[in-house]
């Protein structure tokens, strides 16, 4: 299995999970682009925030969100990553900042909902979402498939708010106030990271795959955007 022990993922990983970072376990160059990407994301949440306070909307795909918010409540409470304790704080930054996001989601999201039925049991469709991918990553880590950093759930994530954007972008009429520095912040700071997964996990193909899709994804987003804020196409 690529992951620890399921045990050992509530406790210490390694010596160097202990320190401020781990250098014992990773490199420098490891080190700097996965704490890197992660504090990018930091930035992406804190935009978000900031947008959504601004413009009254909240850029966060409903699926994406959920995964975001079970994602995150896993891995800065019951498991914490390896890689020193800079990474658990980063992680428990996400956690912190996602609450409100998760909450605007449950609030707001249905503004990106068509179908009847849903638009009217939104909330709790939303909720009962976020805990059924709760259960679905904790299973999946506790049963020792997740690297000790949490990456094969967190790809899977990924993957969810790449997927969405795409489809935000061909939903949404009015794009304007959709923001290039999230589009380049997260996807920057995935690439980061899967730079990181390519040199610490070499032979994780699965692991490595998701990462370039997601970024192929993330870029073919950008274009798009770019087009579309252009009006150089048209969703009518």
């Amino acid at each position: 299995m690529y992951g620890p022990h399921p045990a050992s993922l509530t406790d210490t990983v390694s010596i160097g999970s202990t320190h401020f970072i781990n250098l014992i376990d990773y490199t420098i160059p490891e080190m700097i682009l996965f704490a890197g990407g992660c504090l990018l994301w930091v930035a992406v949440y804190a935009i978000l925030i900031r947008n959504d306070r601004k413009y009254r909307i909240i850029e966060m795909p409903v699926i994406a969100g959920c995964s975001n918010f079970a994602w995150e409540i896993l891995w800065s409470g019951p498991y914490s990553p390896d890689t020193g304790q800079l990474l658990v704080w980063t992680y428990r930054a996400w956690l912190l900042l996602d609450v409100y996001i998760f909450y605007k989601v449950i609030v707001d999201g249905d503004k990106f909902v068509s179908t009847p039925f849903v638009k009217r049991n939104f909330k709790v469709l939303t909720v009962l979402t976020m805990l059924s991918l709760l259960v679905l990553y904790n299973f999946y880590i506790m049963e020792g498939y997740d690297t000790p950093i949490g990456a094969h759930t967190a790809y899977i994530a990924q993957l969810f708010i790449s997927v969405y954007y795409l489809l935000l972008i061909f939903r949404l009429e009015d794009v304007t106030r959709l923001s290039y520095s999230i589009a380049w912040l997260r996807t920057l700071g995935t690439a980061m990271n899967t730079v990181f997964m390519f040199m610490h996990y070499t032979d994780h193909h699965f692991l490595q795959s998701m990462g370039v899709l997601a970024f192929v994804m993330d870029m073919i987003y950008i274009w798009f955007l770019h087009q579309r804020k252009n009006n150089r196409i048209s969703i009518a």
